[in-house]
């Protein structure tokens, strides 16, 4: 009797020491499904936030005005190392942060030869050494102005994206902006664009629609304001492998300050998979377009590309010798380069 009640007793324990192994494997496979569950749902949610599924093509002509971070040397005299583009940052060890500065510790200073200069050019920062002379006849500038088209505006975030390249003086690319803002125009002055010769876009500014401090490769980033999206279509964002060739439309504000649609050809695609500015090529043949600016304009960078019910990409270059034909950066990549 003793020993079988001993027997029962030790096949309960080993019994309890199974089911406690089991619950225990049970418990941890319980905390490792919701951990990683609970991760994937995070990066769900996050990939959910930052990736955008809509916007808003746009096609207005804008005005675009902006403070630089530096002063940018306008022009070239002869005996001085500084070139077009050139961005000012300090002047014998003194930081020059705008135009003011500049003329301070210039005319502060005693010597007047070897005066050293650091500088940007390009991606590269050095010193030169300049006559005060010199310096005092070069064109100095930290403010720009020009034109260029609005490509999107996302509905959610009221972000806008616009010119599709880097705003650029001389040798300088993608110069840092303090702060720029974007107004919409009327009263169109269009050049035609003719075979070895691009034309030019004019207007006359109207009222401030957003502010921006991001100058990258594929345009300029920044917040929307005091524009009614209530009328306007969404788009879905193509990806890359959704673009065809074949119809597509820009979209584009005409001298009657009505953003219309005009009929383009996609004659070429590169499958990029890094970014890169052409990697569509369209050719303008709507009729009407044709007639009114021959073509792909100055100013025209930066207008949206539909084709069905997607936005593929905007218009970044024309073809010197043949202003119909142009490429366009693929949306993805003006969207990537904001994150």
């Amino acid at each position: 009797m003793f020993y079988i009640l001993n027997k029962n007793f030790k096949d309960e324990v080993a019994i309890s020491k199974v089911k406690s192994k089991i619950n225990g494997l049970v418990l941890i496979f319980f905390y490792v499904f919701l951990y990683f569950f609970s991760n994937n749902f995070i990066y769900s949610q996050s990939l959910e936030k930052s990736d955008c599924e809509y916007l808003i093509p746009m096609g207005n002509i804008l005005q675009i005005d902006a403070e630089l971070k530096n002063i940018i040397v306008r022009n070239e005299i002869d005996n001085c190392p500084l070139k077009i583009g050139d961005s000012i940052l300090k002047i014998e060890d003194n930081d020059i942060n705008s135009y003011e500065d500049f003329n301070y510790t210039l005319s502060s200073l005693n010597k007047t030869n070897n005066i050293s200069v650091l500088i940007r050019r390009e991606k590269s920062v050095f010193c030169l050494k300049c006559d005060k002379n010199a310096l005092e006849k070069i064109n100095f500038n930290n403010l720009i102005s020009g034109f260029a088209t609005l490509t999107y505006i996302n509905p959610e975030t009221k972000e806008f994206g616009a010119v599709a390249h880097a705003i650029n003086i001389g040798t300088t690319r993608k110069i840092p902006i303090k702060k720029g803002c974007i107004s919409c125009t009327d009263n169109l002055n269009i050049k035609k664009s003719h075979k070895g010769n691009v034309g030019c876009i004019n207007a006359s500014k109207n009222n401030v629609i957003g502010e921006f401090s991001d100058n990258t490769t594929f345009g300029i980033k920044g917040e929307i304001n005091n524009v009614d999206l209530s009328n306007h279509k969404r788009y879905k964002v193509a990806e890359i492998d959704d673009v065809k060739l074949g119809k597509a439309q820009i979209i584009l504000q005409n001298k009657n300050n009505v953003c219309k649609k005009y009929n383009v050809e996609i004659i070429n695609i590169e499958k990029q998979r890094t970014p890169d500015s052409k990697g569509i090529k369209i050719k303008i043949t709507d009729p009407q377009l044709l007639k009114e600016t021959g073509g792909i304009v100055q100013g025209m960078s930066g207008t949206p590309i539909v084709q069905g019910d997607k936005i593929v990409g905007a218009v970044s270059h024309a073809l010197e010798n043949n202003p119909s034909i142009g490429y366009g950066v693929y949306i993805k990549w003006m969207l990537e380069e904001s994150r």
